[in-house]
């Protein structure tokens, strides 16, 4: 009897290891969206590692099929989490000889236009209805996506774009003048409501690497005062804002992860850039903290960007919220050459396997390298900026297809 008993029990057991019970979505969580868990993310009741890529061009194509062909080749080889730009900013009273010196995308795409002061929002064919493409796209092919709504930099407009046309000269006016955030709230609101009810957004995100400076012969220049106060405000506001117009959806900074510790000598830990990490994770509506690496532009050794992830997945833990490594890239050699007149010792290979690895053992809730490449759309290959890795280039295999594997293992530990 005993035995008998035993046995059925085992056998009960061994049936409930190879069928496990169907996770739940947690009160108050939505089927689908994901949601912090500690310092990992949820989905769905079951933790949620992940790989993903950065695909910023994706609303500049007018093909449908081509962003569902390519975001499913994406997600075959384990790719989970895409992030893309949802701004393009037309500047029709730009001065070629005046800042900011940016280019618009080549396919004519715009999402709005700044002219004398006034901005129009494009819903038509060429703004607007290309990210709806993007977005069901995403939904189809079961991929995530974070949306970067301006940028510092220069490319596709971004806050400088907001500034000039509203007749103020810092770059980090954007950040407090009020009609220069109330133009900004106003185009969010317009791209948070319609989409807040798809299952493909992962996160809304503020901006792509906001500072207090940006490039310093193409966009307006930094004012005296900025500092880490100023920019964690408006991440204070702007989050805000946003959770107040969906509350289902997580909210990142995008921040390239910069810490403020004023009596360090390294300009990426003492605050020289405007931000502070550890007090953007901080903010109740900010779900998560991001951080970026390219020691070929910050002239820091690979040693360096691997203690760099360590020291953000300790940031992380302190906070008791995910961290992404959102952007990393190691140039190839004819493009650190062509840009840097450089030679390197290492190759793409090894720095990047190396970096993924401690990822991985630091438990970081998820990474996206820079940027995603493919040759199968319908225009040929994305450009290559040095840093893309195609899903055919040799080290794909490692540092994409193995690399998303072994993280998704995390997800059954």
């Amino acid at each position: 009897m005993y035995v008998k008993q035993a046995v059925l029990l085992a056998a009960a057991a061994s049936m409930v290891a190879a069928n496990p019970v169907p996770a739940h979505t947690p009160p108050g969580r939505k089927r689908d969206f994901p949601y912090p868990n500690g310092n990992k993310f949820g989905l769905n009741g079951l933790d949620f590692y992940f790989a993903g890529s950065n695909a910023y061009y994706l609303p500049f194509s007018n093909n449908y099929a081509d962003n569902l062909a390519g975001l499913k080749a994406a997600r075959k080889v384990g790719l989970k989490v895409m992030r893309t730009w949802c701004f393009n900013d037309r500047n029709a009273t730009f001065d070629p000889n005046g800042l900011p010196k940016y280019f618009e995308d080549w396919t004519g795409t715009w999402f709005t236009e700044w002219k004398d002061g006034g901005v129009t929002i494009n819903y038509g064919p060429t703004g607007l209805q290309k990210l709806d493409a993007v977005v069901k796209a995403a939904e189809e092919a079961d991929v995530k996506l974070v949306m970067t709504l301006t940028n510092n930099w220069a490319d596709y407009g971004g806050m400088d774009v907001y500034t000039i046309n509203l007749g103020h000269k810092y770059h980090d006016d954007f950040y407090s003048k009020p009609d220069i955030i109330s133009k900004f709230k106003d185009y969010i609101k317009v791209v948070v409501q319609r989409y807040k009810h798809s299952k493909a957004i992962f996160s809304w995100q503020l901006g792509n690497e906001p500072r207090c400076g940006a490039d310093g012969n193409r966009n307006l220049p930094r004012s005296p005062d900025c500092n880490p106060a100023k920019l964690h405000a408006w991440f204070v506001e702007i989050s805000a804002f946003i959770k107040s117009l969906d509350p289902d959806h997580m909210v990142s900074v995008g921040s390239e992860g910069a810490f403020n510790h004023p009596e360090d000598p390294d300009w990426a830990y003492n605050g020289a850039d405007g931000t502070d990490f550890d007090a953007e994770l901080d903010i109740p509506t900010v779900d998560y903290g991001t951080f970026h690496l390219y020691p070929d532009w910050w002239s820091k050794t690979p040693q360096w960007g691997t203690q760099w992830i360590k020291d953000h997945a300790a940031a992380g833990r302190a906070a008791n919220k995910p961290v992404v490594f959102e952007e990393y890239g190691w140039l190839t050699p004819d493009k650190r050459l062509e840009y840097l007149g450089q030679v390197s010792n290492y190759t793409r290979l090894e720095v990047i396997k190396e970096w993924q690895e401690t990822s991985i053992a630091e438990r970081v809730a998820g990474d996206q390298y820079w940027q995603f490449g493919w040759y199968g759309w319908s225009y040929g290959p994305n450009h290559n900026d040095g840093f893309t890795i195609f899903l055919n280039d040799t080290e794909a295999g490692e540092i994409i297809n193995k690399h998303a594997r072994h993280v998704s293992a995390l997800n059954h530990k």
